[in-house]
């Protein structure tokens, strides 16, 4: 398969995920646009680097994520601040946890206090639709380790809102069970 061949495969297999992940960071028109161009303009100078399969997308999101965060790093410079970066578009990444804050300024203050990793992987599964593998690919982790990391993050995001922690849920419903079948016996 020519370079060309297996670019326009790529382009047409990841164009609306690259797409989506530039939206769910608040990109929006042009300036979307210009995200998803330069990753793929990343992608046809480094053809050769670019994974096969499905690991191809988040080796693509991970050429974004990086993007990104120069792009960040720049407006943070020329503006002379350091200022956490959860915009309001990041609430609908905490899931159910939603519907249990006052505010979407308690969430996001909330999803500022993770570290940066943890936030972002809070996001690409919660938001751009990836399992933890893939995620962790897109931040240069192992799968284990964002499994762990995804159960500490949203353990730490409910911890943050008042909410029940996965653990403080098990222990619920483990003590409810042990109860009801001790009243049946």
């Amino acid at each position: 398969m020519s370079d060309e061949s297996r670019f326009r495969e790529l382009f047409e297999q990841t164009y609306t995920p690259v797409v989506r992940y530039a939206y769910n960071r608040g990109y929006r028109g042009a300036d979307a646009e210009d995200l998803v161009a330069a990753t793929f303009e990343v992608a046809w100078r480094r053809l050769d680097a670019v994974p096969d399969g499905e690991h191809a997308l988040p080796w693509l999101l991970a050429v974004s994520r990086n993007l990104n965060r120069n792009a960040s790093r720049r407006a943070r410079r020329e503006r002379g601040l350091i200022e956490p970066s959860v915009e309001p578009h990041d609430v609908a990444a905490a899931g159910d946890l939603a519907d249990r804050v006052e505010s979407r300024e308690e969430l996001l203050h909330a999803l500022g206090a993770l570290k940066e990793i943890d936030r972002e992987l809070i996001l690409l599964v919660a938001r751009d639709g990836l399992d933890t593998a893939q995620a962790g690919e897109v931040l240069g982790v192992k799968p284990a380790a964002a499994r762990t990391r995804l159960h500490r993050a949203r353990n730490q995001l409910a911890g943050l809102l008042g909410a029940p922690t996965i653990s403080e849920r098990r222990s619920t419903i483990n003590g409810a069970s042990a109860t009801a079948a001790e009243e049946r016996a």
